[in-house]
């Protein structure tokens, strides 16, 4: 069942070489063989296009370069990897371009769904065997924050809602209805809800995470997209 993993970038010249580069270590050592990976860019003004094909040679994966739009918009990049992803490539996911969150979780959620035992997997810091590092009291108060209001979110259990690991079956990802201004930082989350809330069976794994934003993360946008996503979930369905 091969495996396509997105990452989407905006001006990720510094950090996304060693990213992809501990990437293909961490798929290499769990034996995760069948992969591509697509650099989905979201409006880059640096060299970030330069590294991801400068990677491209220098790894055992096939590297895409997508620019999916020259909006700043995470979502968007997201959705549109996803949606033009090569016929074959059965399982979905995205990862950040830091790697903040330890790759290893990303392989043992691409199992689940190639075991059948989840069509949704959503990386959880507030799981109780996750691993949190080094973050900084706003992103600590961003994240309770989003996680107390997305739990009381009626039919799906998501406690986080902003960590940036999430898989897809692809047949699954197909199924989706979402409002065309569904993107931003809080696509993924919302998209998994609204497949949950359809029937897909969404699990929750635990991860290691290490804070490695370096002031870049836009705190204020990110919690206005989810702010608004969460009401649209509320009041729209």
């Amino acid at each position: 069942m091969p495996l396509l993993i997105v990452i989407p970038v905006r001006n990720e010249e510094r950090r996304l070489g060693p990213g992809l580069a501990r990437l293909a270590e961490s798929l290499q050592a769990q034996g995760c063989l069948d992969a591509m990976i697509v650099v989905s860019d979201n409006g880059s003004t640096d060299w970030t296009r330069a590294v991801a094909i400068e990677s491209a040679v220098k790894i055992p994966y096939r590297v895409v370069y997508h620019r999916a739009t020259d909006g700043a918009d995470k979502g968007v990049a997201i959705f549109s990897a996803w949606e033009s992803a090569p016929e074959g490539y059965d399982v979905l996911a995205y990862c950040d371009a830091d790697m903040a969150t330890d790759p290893e979780a990303l392989v043992r959620g691409y199992r689940l769904i190639a075991a059948g035992q989840a069509e949704l997997v959503v990386g959880s810091r507030w799981h109780r065997d996750s691993q949190v590092i080094g973050r900084s009291w706003k992103r600590s108060l961003l994240s309770a924050s989003l996680s107390f209001f997305w739990r009381l979110l009626p039919g799906a259990r998501m406690t986080d809602p902003g960590c940036g690991l999430k898989l897809v079956r692809r047949a699954t990802f197909a199924q989706l209805k979402m409002p065309a201004e569904a993107r931003g930082f809080s696509f993924g989350a919302e998209a998994c809800v609204r497949l949950a809330r359809a029937g897909a069976k969404l699990v929750e794994i635990p991860v290691k995470w290490t804070d490695d934003d370096a002031g870049r993360i836009r705190l204020g946008k990110a919690a206005r997209d989810y702010a608004r996503a969460w009401g649209r979930l509320v009041w729209k369905n």
